[in-house]
């Protein structure tokens, strides 16, 4: 084999002039080389590759489909690209296929701005729990997430490099699960489906036969429990039960779910529900529910450890930011 210099040179030398001989002389090489070298050097083949999965035709459609939904602020996301244009390429095809057309996922805005009050409320409850001392290792998160059919509730949506994201509309309601979920420090995750409309009675009842008898089994000595500003976790009924069972709770300041670590596992359950495919019933839904629990009480310990870790970094990020929302 000759070197790519080599055969620059040998190209070079005959296009001043140089016989075929002459260069067969030059650099030792036969002269039916040397006619082959020069005669593909510039109109050498390229290697095949593999075959193009989506061609300029699709990749203009998918620019149209995106174009289209941003006009009409609709989200767009890998299955309704794959599903309006009837691709018969997986999703992954699709996402490289758009990184090279330069587009991009991005994040859209959230619903409302916090508002200075509101900050403010976020930046006295940071400074009250730093003060405080809290020992994170005792404190049970919860929260509540719904699951539907249709898949995850997630703002993100592809976008043109020059595209500004905006808010999009739910268009499509779907059924679905309400989750009620608990995470503890040993890295425990469980969760019960929440069935109805919700009223103070089914909390505690959630409360008395599932979270106490658990935590009580998994967590020695004192523990904290840890829930939001929703009307249901802080009515008289359930403020009373909660102080009869002896069961301290934190005050947590309104329109804070970054500082709730429960919102980072709801991310890993959403992507490990909705990444295997259609979901097909609530049936279907609540068994890929159950498999994503169970994977990650085996798989994400450590995961788990990290977001109790953090939890003194937000504090500090909420004081150094203002009390604007942190990314999580």
């Amino acid at each position: 084999m000759y070197s790519k210099d080599n055969k620059a040179l040998i190209f070079h030398d005959r296009n001043n002039g140089m016989s075929y001989g002459e260069l067969s002389k030059k650099y030792g090489i036969s002269r039916s080389s040397i006619q082959y070298i020069v005669e593909n050097y510039v109109n050498r083949s390229k290697k095949r590759g593999p075959k193009v999965k989506i061609g300029k035709a699709d990749q203009r459609r998918i620019q149209t489909v995106i174009k289209q939904k941003y006009e009409k602020n609709l989200k767009c996301t890998l299955p309704d690209i794959v599903k309006e244009l009837d691709l018969k390429v997986n999703k992954s095809t699709v996402s490289r296929s758009l990184r090279c057309l330069k587009f991009e996922y991005k994040r859209l805005p959230k619903n409302f701005q916090l508002t200075y009050r509101m900050r403010q409320k976020r930046m006295t409850a940071a400074r009250e729990f730093i003060k405080a001392s809290i020992s994170w290792n005792q404190v049970i998160f919860t929260d509540e997430k719904m699951f539907t059919v249709h898949g995850s509730d997630c703002y993100y949506a592809w976008l043109d490099k020059n595209m500004s994201p905006r808010r999009v509309k739910q268009v499509v309601r779907s059924p679905g699960l309400m989750i009620w979920a608990m995470i503890m420090p040993n890295g425990l995750l469980s969760y019960q489906v929440m069935k109805g409309r919700q009223k103070s009675e089914d909390y505690i009842k959630i409360l008395e036969t599932k979270a106490i008898p658990i935590i009580k089994l998994n967590c020695k000595g004192k523990f904290i429990l840890q829930h939001d500003n929703c009307p249901i976790h802080v009515s008289k009924m359930s403020t009373d039960f909660l102080r009869k069972s002896n069961i301290r709770t934190l005050d947590w300041p309104p329109y804070s779910p970054d500082l709730n670590i429960m919102e980072n596992i709801w991310g890993y359950l959403s992507k490990d529900i909705y990444s295997k495919g259609p979901i097909k019933n609530l049936k279907n839904l609540q068994l890929k529910l159950n498999e994503a629990v169970c994977l990650f009480n085996e798989t994400q310990n450590l995961q788990v450890q990290n977001l109790y870790n953090s939890m003194m970094t937000r504090l500090c990020l909420i004081l150094e930011k203002q009390g604007h929302r942190l990314k999580y």
